[in-house]
C-alpha cells in the first residue's frame, strides 16, 4: 500500500439528527461508503472511525422510557452497543461498495477500549447525555443514582459524566497489524468504550464520555497516517465561525485561528484542534468535509483542506 488514510465521520452525519431512524442511518452508511469510492478503489490502507454521540443518546432515551420494567444501561456497554451497531451498518456499506467495483479486500469491525485517565476527575469536564429531564425528577436521579447534573436553560436537566483524556487504546496493536496486511478497518467508534484499571490492576468500564476526535489522533499516529478525513454532518457551524468550507490553509495559520480564541463552538473547536494535534504528530493533510460532499469534494478538489498542499498520498488523484 503506498500510504494511509484515517477517516473520522461524525455520530451527527451517520444518525442524520436527532430522532433518526435505523433506516437513515443505513441511508447514511452507504452515502459514507459512496464518498470514499475512490479512496476504496487506491492502493492506500484505511482505518474508519465514527462518531456515536447521537446514537447514545437514543440507547440512554430507550433505557430511560423502560426503566420502569427493565435495567438501565451503563454508558460503557452503551459505547459498546453503538460500536457494535454503527460499525457493522458502516462495515456492511463498505462491503457492498467493494463488491460493485469487484475489489477484493476484508473489512473488519474491531470492539475497542480505551483506558481513560480518572486520576483527576475535578479537572475533567462534565459533558451532557441522554434525555431531558425536569427539575424534580433531575433531582430525583441526583440524590437515586448520585448523577452530576447540568441544567440547559430553556430546555431542562441532563445528566453531566465526565470526559476523561484518553491514555491507550487497548486492541492498537490489532489495528496496526490489520491496517498493515491491507484490510479496512473500523475501529474506535464512539472514542472507543471508557474502561480504566482498578486499584487491584483489573479492566472495569467506566460511566464517561471519550473525545472522538483525541481518540482519531492516536490512531492515525499509531498508523504513521499520511491524511485525515474529517467528515461532519453539516458545514453551517463552521461557516459561523468564519471558517470557509473550500479551499487551503496552513498548518500555522490554522494555529492562529485557534490562538485568537474567536471560534465560540465547541465542535467546531474541537475539530480543528484535532486537526493541529494531527498535523503537528507528522500527518501531512487534514481535509474536512461534510457527508453530502464528500464524493463531489474528493473528485473536484474542494472541501476545507490543511497542512502541506501536496501530500504524498492526493486525495483528489485516488
Amino acid at each position: 500500500m503506498k500510504g494511509t488514510v484515517v477517516t473520522l465521520v461524525s455520530g451527527e452525519a451517520l444518525a442524520d439528527g436527532h430522532g433518526s431512524t435505523i433506516i437513515d442511518q443505513r441511508k447514511n452508511a452507504k452515502e459514507l461508503a459512496d464518498g470514499l469510492t475512490s479512496v476504496l478503489q487506491a492502493n492506500v490502507n484505511l482505518s474508519v472511525l465514527h462518531g456515536n454521540k447521537p446514537q447514545v443518546g437514543f440507547v440512554l432515551f430507550r433505557s430511560e422510557v423502560a426503566s420502569h420494567a427493565l435495567h438501565t444501561v451503563p454508558l460503557d456497554v452503551c459505547g459498546a452497543d453503538t460500536q457494535g451497531a454503527t460499525g457493522y451498518m458502516i462495515a456492511q456499506a463498505i462491503r457492498n461498495k467493494l463488491l460493485q467495483y469487484k475489489i477484493e479486500r476484508e473489512v473488519i469491525c474491531i470492539l475497542t477500549q480505551t483506558v481513560v485517565d480518572t486520576d483527576m476527575p475535578d479537572s475533567s469536564p462534565l459533558k451532557a447525555i441522554g434525555p431531558w429531564f425536569d427539575r424534580e425528577k433531575a433531582e430525583q436521579y441526583r440524590q437515586t443514582r448520585k448523577w452530576d447534573i447540568i441544567e440547559e436553560p430553556g430546555r431542562g436537566y441532563r445528566r453531566g459524566v465526565h470526559s476523561f483524556p484518553p491514555r491507550k487504546i487497548l486492541e492498537m496493536n490489532v489495528i496496526k497489524d490489520m491496517v498493515e496486511e491491507g484490510k479496512i478497518v473500523i475501529a474506535g467508534g464512539g472514542g472507543g468504550i471508557p474502561v480504566f484499571y482498578n486499584n487491584d490492576g483489573i479492566l472495569e468500564g467506566i460511566e464517561a464520555v471519550i473525545d472522538t476526535e483525541k481518540v482519531a489522533c492516536m490512531i492515525a499516529h499509531n498508523l504513521n497516517a499520511n491524511i485525515l478525513l474529517i467528515v461532519i454532518d453539516s458545514d453551517e457551524k463552521f461557516i459561523r465561525s468564519g471558517i470557509m468550507m473550500d479551499g487551503f490553509i496552513t498548518l500555522s495559520e490554522l494555529d492562529n485561528i485557534i490562538d485568537d480564541q474567536q471560534i465560540l463552538s465547541s465542535t467546531v473547536l474541537g475539530t480543528l484542534k484535532a486537526a493541529s494535534e494531527f498535523l503537528h504528530r507528522g500527518g501531512e493533510q487534514v481535509m474536512i468535509t461534510n457527508l453530502l460532499k464528500l464524493h463531489q469534494n474528493l473528485i473536484n478538489k474542494k472541501g476545507l483542506r490543511i497542512g502541506v498542499r501536496n501530500p504524498s498520498i492526493d486525495l483528489f488523484r485516488l
